[in-house]
Protein backbone atom coordinates (compact mmCIF):
# COMPACT_ATOMS: atom_id res chain seq x y z
CA UNK A 1 0.00 0.00 0.00
CA UNK A 2 1.04 3.41 -1.07
CA UNK A 3 1.04 5.90 1.28
CA UNK A 4 0.70 9.74 1.11
CA UNK A 5 1.23 12.09 3.90
CA UNK A 6 0.18 15.50 3.60
CA UNK A 7 2.71 17.15 5.99
CA UNK A 8 5.34 16.82 7.60
CA UNK A 9 5.07 18.63 10.96
CA UNK A 10 4.10 17.11 14.45
CA UNK A 11 1.58 14.79 13.78
CA UNK A 12 2.03 13.80 9.86
CA UNK A 13 5.68 13.58 10.79
CA UNK A 14 5.32 11.31 13.69
CA UNK A 15 2.73 8.97 12.28
CA UNK A 16 4.56 9.02 9.13
CA UNK A 17 8.00 8.48 10.54
CA UNK A 18 6.85 5.38 12.10
CA UNK A 19 5.31 4.48 9.00
CA UNK A 20 8.49 4.46 7.45
CA UNK A 21 10.36 3.06 10.54
CA UNK A 22 7.82 -0.09 9.93
CA UNK A 23 9.26 0.07 6.35
CA UNK A 24 5.90 1.01 4.31
CA UNK A 25 5.71 2.60 1.50
CA UNK A 26 5.25 6.50 2.51
CA UNK A 27 5.81 9.63 0.50
CA UNK A 28 5.58 13.05 2.38
CA UNK A 29 3.62 16.10 0.39
CA UNK A 30 5.56 18.95 1.24
CA UNK A 31 6.79 22.60 0.61
CA UNK A 32 10.04 23.25 -0.76
CA UNK A 33 11.85 24.82 2.53
CA UNK A 34 10.60 21.67 4.42
CA UNK A 35 11.51 19.11 1.63
CA UNK A 36 15.22 20.51 1.38
CA UNK A 37 15.30 20.14 4.98
CA UNK A 38 14.21 16.92 5.39
CA UNK A 39 16.45 15.88 2.51
CA UNK A 40 19.63 17.37 4.63
CA UNK A 41 18.85 16.47 7.76
CA UNK A 42 16.20 13.75 7.50
CA UNK A 43 13.47 13.08 9.60
CA UNK A 44 14.16 13.48 13.23
CA UNK A 45 11.91 12.29 16.28
CA UNK A 46 12.49 13.14 20.46
CA UNK A 47 9.55 10.64 21.88
CA UNK A 48 8.88 9.38 25.20
CA UNK A 49 8.79 6.05 22.93
CA UNK A 50 11.69 6.29 21.75
CA UNK A 51 13.67 8.84 19.55
CA UNK A 52 14.81 8.01 15.71
CA UNK A 53 16.08 9.80 12.88
CA UNK A 54 15.56 8.59 9.50
CA UNK A 55 15.81 9.84 5.44
CA UNK A 56 12.19 10.07 4.19
CA UNK A 57 10.85 10.36 0.59
CA UNK A 58 9.24 13.64 -0.27
CA UNK A 59 7.05 15.44 -3.27
CA UNK A 60 6.20 19.20 -3.69
CA UNK A 61 3.26 20.32 -4.48
CA UNK A 62 1.62 19.02 -8.03
CA UNK A 63 5.30 16.94 -8.95
CA UNK A 64 3.58 14.43 -11.01
CA UNK A 65 3.88 10.89 -9.50
CA UNK A 66 1.15 8.18 -9.87
CA UNK A 67 -2.28 8.04 -7.23
CA UNK A 68 -1.75 6.73 -3.87
CA UNK A 69 -3.63 4.14 -2.43
CA UNK A 70 -4.00 6.27 1.01
CA UNK A 71 -3.86 9.75 1.60
CA UNK A 72 -3.35 11.01 5.10
CA UNK A 73 -4.33 14.52 6.19
CA UNK A 74 -2.52 15.44 9.28
CA UNK A 75 -2.59 19.88 9.59
CA UNK A 76 -4.43 22.40 10.94
CA UNK A 77 -8.00 22.97 9.31
CA UNK A 78 -7.52 25.98 8.45
CA UNK A 79 -4.77 24.92 5.93
CA UNK A 80 -7.70 21.90 4.48
CA UNK A 81 -8.83 24.37 1.46
CA UNK A 82 -5.09 24.51 0.24
CA UNK A 83 -4.70 20.76 0.86
CA UNK A 84 -7.39 19.61 -1.22
CA UNK A 85 -6.25 21.41 -4.06
CA UNK A 86 -2.92 20.19 -3.55
CA UNK A 87 -3.96 16.09 -3.06
CA UNK A 88 -6.20 16.39 -6.45
CA UNK A 89 -3.73 14.78 -8.43
CA UNK A 90 -2.92 12.21 -6.20
CA UNK A 91 -6.52 10.55 -5.95
CA UNK A 92 -7.13 7.70 -8.27
CA UNK A 93 -9.99 5.71 -8.63
CA UNK A 94 -9.60 3.68 -5.19
CA UNK A 95 -7.62 6.22 -3.11
CA UNK A 96 -8.79 6.26 0.45
CA UNK A 97 -8.28 10.25 2.33
CA UNK A 98 -7.93 9.37 6.07
CA UNK A 99 -7.96 13.13 7.57
CA UNK A 100 -6.74 13.22 10.96
CA UNK A 101 -7.74 16.64 12.13
CA UNK A 102 -9.64 18.63 14.55
CA UNK A 103 -13.63 19.01 14.41
CA UNK A 104 -16.48 17.95 12.15
CA UNK A 105 -17.08 19.94 9.34
CA UNK A 106 -13.86 18.64 7.28
CA UNK A 107 -15.20 15.55 6.84
CA UNK A 108 -18.47 16.51 4.97
CA UNK A 109 -16.31 19.23 3.26
CA UNK A 110 -14.12 16.10 1.61
CA UNK A 111 -17.10 14.08 0.50
CA UNK A 112 -18.44 17.00 -1.41
CA UNK A 113 -15.03 17.34 -2.73
CA UNK A 114 -13.94 14.00 -3.44
CA UNK A 115 -16.51 11.43 -3.57
CA UNK A 116 -18.16 9.48 -0.11
CA UNK A 117 -16.62 6.61 -0.85
CA UNK A 118 -13.12 8.06 -0.98
CA UNK A 119 -13.14 9.52 2.38
CA UNK A 120 -12.91 7.32 5.77
CA UNK A 121 -13.74 8.75 9.46
CA UNK A 122 -10.48 9.13 11.31
CA UNK A 123 -8.68 11.13 14.53
CA UNK A 124 -5.81 10.76 16.44
CA UNK A 125 -4.77 11.17 20.22
CA UNK A 126 -1.38 12.35 20.74
CA UNK A 127 0.55 15.40 22.22
CA UNK A 128 3.56 16.36 20.16
CA UNK A 129 5.19 20.13 18.93
CA UNK A 130 7.70 21.03 16.29
CA UNK A 131 10.79 22.50 17.93
CA UNK A 132 13.02 25.33 16.99
CA UNK A 133 14.71 23.26 14.97
CA UNK A 134 11.81 21.05 13.08
CA UNK A 135 12.43 18.53 15.03
CA UNK A 136 9.59 16.77 16.40
CA UNK A 137 8.64 16.76 20.23
CA UNK A 138 6.26 13.57 21.00
CA UNK A 139 5.90 13.91 24.89
CA UNK A 140 2.92 11.57 26.13
CA UNK A 141 2.05 8.14 26.98
CA UNK A 142 -0.59 8.46 24.41
CA UNK A 143 -0.17 8.07 20.44
CA UNK A 144 -3.13 6.60 18.68
CA UNK A 145 -4.65 6.54 15.35
CA UNK A 146 -8.58 5.71 15.18
CA UNK A 147 -10.63 4.93 12.12
CA UNK A 148 -12.76 3.51 10.27
CA UNK A 149 -15.55 3.50 7.53
CA UNK A 150 -17.77 6.62 7.67
CA UNK A 151 -21.02 5.26 7.20
CA UNK A 152 -20.26 2.55 10.01
CA UNK A 153 -19.54 -1.18 9.92
CA UNK A 154 -16.26 -2.68 8.91
CA UNK A 155 -14.88 -3.60 5.06
CA UNK A 156 -12.35 -5.14 3.12
CA UNK A 157 -10.16 -2.03 2.69
CA UNK A 158 -10.25 -0.93 6.04
CA UNK A 159 -9.19 -4.38 7.69
CA UNK A 160 -6.41 -3.55 4.60
CA UNK A 161 -5.88 -0.63 5.82
CA UNK A 162 -5.65 -1.61 9.18
CA UNK A 163 -2.72 -4.11 8.28
CA UNK A 164 -0.63 -1.49 7.23
CA UNK A 165 -1.08 0.93 9.97
CA UNK A 166 -0.47 -1.72 12.52
CA UNK A 167 2.47 -2.80 14.51
CA UNK A 168 3.88 0.46 13.22
CA UNK A 169 5.19 1.54 16.75
CA UNK A 170 1.51 3.45 17.43
CA UNK A 171 -1.66 2.33 18.79
CA UNK A 172 -4.25 1.78 16.23
CA UNK A 173 -7.84 0.83 15.88
CA UNK A 174 -10.26 0.06 13.19
CA UNK A 175 -13.74 1.84 14.61
CA UNK A 176 -17.49 0.10 13.40
CA UNK A 177 -18.64 3.68 14.62
CA UNK A 178 -16.01 6.49 13.96
CA UNK A 179 -19.00 8.97 13.93
CA UNK A 180 -19.11 8.72 17.82
CA UNK A 181 -15.10 8.31 18.20
CA UNK A 182 -14.83 11.13 16.20
CA UNK A 183 -17.57 13.36 18.52
CA UNK A 184 -15.74 12.17 21.75
CA UNK A 185 -12.71 13.40 20.33
CA UNK A 186 -13.93 16.61 19.06
CA UNK A 187 -15.74 17.50 22.39
CA UNK A 188 -12.05 16.57 24.61
CA UNK A 189 -10.56 19.00 22.29
CA UNK A 190 -12.72 22.33 22.16
CA UNK A 191 -13.46 21.63 25.91
CA UNK A 192 -9.27 21.47 26.53
CA UNK A 193 -8.28 23.82 24.00
CA UNK A 194 -10.99 26.19 25.14
CA UNK A 195 -10.43 25.86 29.25
CA UNK A 196 -6.60 25.95 28.46
CA UNK A 197 -6.86 29.16 26.29
CA UNK A 198 -9.05 31.20 28.43
CA UNK A 199 -7.59 30.99 31.56
CA UNK A 200 -3.89 30.19 29.91
CA UNK A 201 -2.48 27.52 32.05
CA UNK A 202 -1.94 23.56 31.50
CA UNK A 203 -4.50 21.35 33.17
CA UNK A 204 -3.05 21.29 36.46
CA UNK A 205 -3.24 24.03 38.02
CA UNK A 206 -7.09 24.60 36.35
CA UNK A 207 -8.34 21.58 38.35
CA UNK A 208 -6.42 22.50 41.37
CA UNK A 209 -9.24 26.12 41.35
CA UNK A 210 -12.28 24.85 42.57
CA UNK A 211 -13.58 28.17 40.69
CA UNK A 212 -11.79 26.87 37.27
CA UNK A 213 -12.52 23.67 37.40
CA UNK A 214 -16.37 24.63 37.77
CA UNK A 215 -16.13 26.56 34.45
CA UNK A 216 -14.40 23.94 32.74
CA UNK A 217 -17.10 21.31 33.75
CA UNK A 218 -20.13 23.87 32.99
CA UNK A 219 -17.91 24.30 29.65
CA UNK A 220 -18.10 20.70 28.71
CA UNK A 221 -21.65 20.61 29.78
CA UNK A 222 -22.39 23.46 26.97
CA UNK A 223 -20.58 21.51 24.42
CA UNK A 224 -22.04 18.08 24.58
CA UNK A 225 -25.65 19.83 25.24
CA UNK A 226 -25.23 21.76 22.24
CA UNK A 227 -23.94 18.68 20.33
CA UNK A 228 -26.64 16.67 21.50
CA UNK A 229 -29.64 19.13 20.94
CA UNK A 230 -28.39 19.30 17.19
CA UNK A 231 -28.80 15.86 16.72
CA UNK A 232 -25.13 14.29 17.12
CA UNK A 233 -24.26 11.53 18.56
CA UNK A 234 -23.33 11.93 21.93
CA UNK A 235 -24.99 11.77 25.07
CA UNK A 236 -24.17 12.52 29.18
CA UNK A 237 -21.49 9.19 28.65
CA UNK A 238 -19.36 11.51 26.78
CA UNK A 239 -18.81 14.45 29.93
CA UNK A 240 -17.98 11.36 31.56
CA UNK A 241 -15.92 9.91 29.94
CA UNK A 242 -14.17 13.31 28.98
CA UNK A 243 -13.44 14.03 32.86
CA UNK A 244 -11.70 11.09 33.05
CA UNK A 245 -9.22 11.95 30.30
CA UNK A 246 -8.61 15.08 31.69
CA UNK A 247 -8.11 13.97 34.98
CA UNK A 248 -5.79 11.52 33.81
CA UNK A 249 -3.18 13.81 31.85
CA UNK A 250 -0.34 15.08 33.62
CA UNK A 251 -0.65 18.56 35.39
CA UNK A 252 1.62 20.65 32.62
CA UNK A 253 -0.88 19.17 29.93
CA UNK A 254 -2.40 21.52 27.91
CA UNK A 255 -3.68 21.72 24.14
CA UNK A 256 -1.42 22.38 21.08
CA UNK A 257 -4.45 25.44 20.33
CA UNK A 258 -2.41 26.68 23.21
CA UNK A 259 1.05 26.19 22.62
CA UNK A 260 -0.05 27.84 19.43
CA UNK A 261 -0.83 31.01 21.36
CA UNK A 262 2.19 31.11 22.79
CA UNK A 263 4.03 31.02 19.95
CA UNK A 264 1.88 33.51 17.88
CA UNK A 265 0.63 31.36 15.18
CA UNK A 266 -3.09 31.04 14.04
CA UNK A 267 -5.51 29.13 15.82
CA UNK A 268 -8.71 26.62 15.36
CA UNK A 269 -11.33 29.05 16.57
CA UNK A 270 -13.93 29.09 13.85
CA UNK A 271 -13.31 24.76 12.93
CA UNK A 272 -13.55 24.09 16.56
CA UNK A 273 -15.61 26.62 18.97
CA UNK A 274 -17.34 28.66 15.95
CA UNK A 275 -18.38 25.28 14.24
CA UNK A 276 -20.02 24.22 17.15
CA UNK A 277 -21.75 27.39 18.27
CA UNK A 278 -23.19 27.69 14.53
CA UNK A 279 -24.34 24.20 15.01
CA UNK A 280 -26.65 25.32 17.74
CA UNK A 281 -30.38 25.29 17.53
CA UNK A 282 -32.44 28.76 18.13
CA UNK A 283 -34.07 28.48 21.34
CA UNK A 284 -32.64 25.74 22.72
CA UNK A 285 -29.77 26.65 25.28
CA UNK A 286 -27.69 28.70 26.67
CA UNK A 287 -23.89 28.71 25.93
CA UNK A 288 -21.99 31.69 27.37
CA UNK A 289 -18.55 29.67 28.64
CA UNK A 290 -18.29 28.04 24.51
CA UNK A 291 -19.76 31.92 23.75
CA UNK A 292 -16.49 33.43 26.22
CA UNK A 293 -13.87 31.11 24.82
CA UNK A 294 -15.31 31.85 21.31
CA UNK A 295 -14.60 35.39 21.81
CA UNK A 296 -11.36 35.72 23.53
CA UNK A 297 -9.84 33.35 20.55
CA UNK A 298 -11.19 35.76 17.95
CA UNK A 299 -9.92 38.97 19.98
CA UNK A 300 -6.68 36.68 19.55
CA UNK A 301 -6.87 36.38 15.96
CA UNK A 302 -7.56 40.43 15.86
CA UNK A 303 -5.02 41.39 17.50
CA UNK A 304 -2.42 39.82 16.14
CA UNK A 305 -4.06 40.13 12.53
CA UNK A 306 -4.89 36.54 11.65
CA UNK A 307 -8.22 36.07 9.56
Amino acid sequence: MRFLIVGAGAIGGYFGGRLVQKGEDVTFLVRNAKQIQLEADGLIVKSVHGDFQTSVRTISNREAVEPFDCIIIAVKAYHLPQVMNDIEPYVGKHTLILPLLNGYDQFSILQKRFGPEHVLGGLCYIETTLDSTGTIVQSSSFHSIVFGEWAGGESERTQLLLSHLDHAGFTVTLSSDIQREVWQKYIFVASLSGITTLMDSSVGPIFASPKARAIYEQLLQEIVSLAQNAGMPVGPENIASTMQKMLSVLPEFTSSMHRDMHKQLPVEADHLHGALLAMAVPGQGAYPVLETVYARLKVYESVNDMK
